[in-house]
């Protein structure tokens, strides 16, 4: 049997012959260090409330998805919590080692229909809102309420969305579903948007009969500079996740017809990880990252990695800073809690020589947060 071996020298060399370019920083990329929670879960108090059933409201305490923080003219850091059950939101505020959540309703839509909010963002000006534009995990149904982004405009003194003074509803609220067809107009996209397009690799555990495609899954969402930053969880296409930017007011009122300048990036985040929240820092951005949408790579594990936000021509593979994998292993679920996932993130301090971020989890009741340093 003949044996083909690939030494660093001929590596790049093969890379090239498939068509793909790596950065030359990929292949000198070195480990990186493994890093515990310095604190966490966070005490929640009663933790968020919504008006549902026992079983449900649990479920949905469990659900949060995405978070953006502003200050308010006091200096206290506000944030709006996103959940992929149902179509509300939720205030908490930070400080110290609290999470203090809100009771006030924020309904991002009306009726009864499932945003499937994956990811939040801020500008100062504006908090943005992203459905993850997937179909259904376990039975690949198309879910059209899951295609929207919802920009929310904020009054700068409470750090909140604008109300109505009459009402006490949202007042100043813009719903774009405009994403679909700039996604289907990507070639590295556009085979994997359409309809009932299942997520992963496998068949989904509801219909076993069809096929994993790949179809997209937006999970992270940051704003730099008057553009959206949506972050894949999937396809991950030969190990790269995938980022899409486009021109934020392009989505939204009367210049929603104007050129959006899409591109996308393909960002080298380890084997089979998916991209799970993005924030945007002074120099780029800090990626959330983890198991891509394919059961089988569950133990892809997490990792944070800072990228100067540089696009790169369609087919090449951008490789970020990995600035350090997440030790989970000692964290205790509590009694409300089902799982950890990461899947939210925020910035409490960035200074010149690390990052202090809070990181928040799908299948911990009210975000389970938990405070990690990051060294730059």
């Amino acid at each position: 049997m003949a044996m083909t071996l690939f030494t660093s020298r001929f590596f790049p060399v093969a890379l090239l012959a498939a068509g793909l370019f790596i950065s030359p920083g990929l292949l000198a990329q070195p480990q990186a260090p493994s890093v515990r929670p310095d604190s966490g879960p966070w005490h929640s108090g009663a933790g968020f409330d919504f008006d549902l059933g026992k079983k449900k409201l649990k479920k949905t305490r469990q659900s949060v998805s995405g978070i953006a923080c502003n200050l308010d003219a006091r200096g206290q850091r506000i944030c709006l919590l996103a959940f992929d059950e149902g179509a509300e939101a939720r205030y908490a505020d930070l400080g110290g080692q609290a999470f203090r959540p809100d009771a006030e309703p924020v309904a991002l839509r009306a009726g009864s229909g499932e945003l499937d909010a994956e990811g939040a963002a801020t500008d100062g000006r504006h908090v943005y809102i992203a459905g993850s534009h997937s179909a259904k995990r376990n039975d690949c149904a198309s879910n059209p309420g899951s295609r929207h982004v919802l920009r929310l405009r904020l009054d700068t003194a409470t750090g909140r969305a604008v109300r109505s003074p009459a009402g006490g509803a949202l007042a100043d609220v813009a719903d774009s579903g405009r994403l679909w067809a700039i996604m289907q107009a990507q070639p590295a996209l556009a085979p994997h948007v359409g309809e009932r397009k299942c997520l992963g690799r496998e068949p989904p555990e509801d219909a076993p009969k069809l096929a994993g495609q790949q179809g997209v899954n937006i999970e992270g969402l940051a704003v730099r500079d008057g553009r959206l930053h949506f972050g894949f969880r999937g396809p991950v296409l030969k190990d790269a996740a995938l980022v899409l930017a486009v021109d934020a007011d392009a989505l939204f009122g009367a210049q929603a017809a104007r050129d959006p300048k899409a591109t996308v990036t393909r960002l080298a985040l380890g084997p089979h990880r998916g991209i799970r929240d993005m924030v945007a820092v002074k120099t780029g951005f800090l990626l959330l990252a983890g198991p891509d949408d394919s059961p089988a790579h569950h133990n892809a594990g997490w990792v944070v990695a800072w990228w100067d936000g540089q696009s790169a021509a369609e087919g090449r593979v951008v490789q970020p800073k990995i600035l350090a994998a997440l030790d989970l292993s000692r964290v205790e679920l509590r009694k409300c809690d089902k799982e950890l996932k990461p899947e939210a993130m925020t910035v409490l301090e960035e200074t010149p020589a690390a990052y202090r971020l809070l990181v928040l989890s799908d299948g911990l009741c009210d975000g389970g947060p938990l405070a990690f340093t990051l060294a730059r």
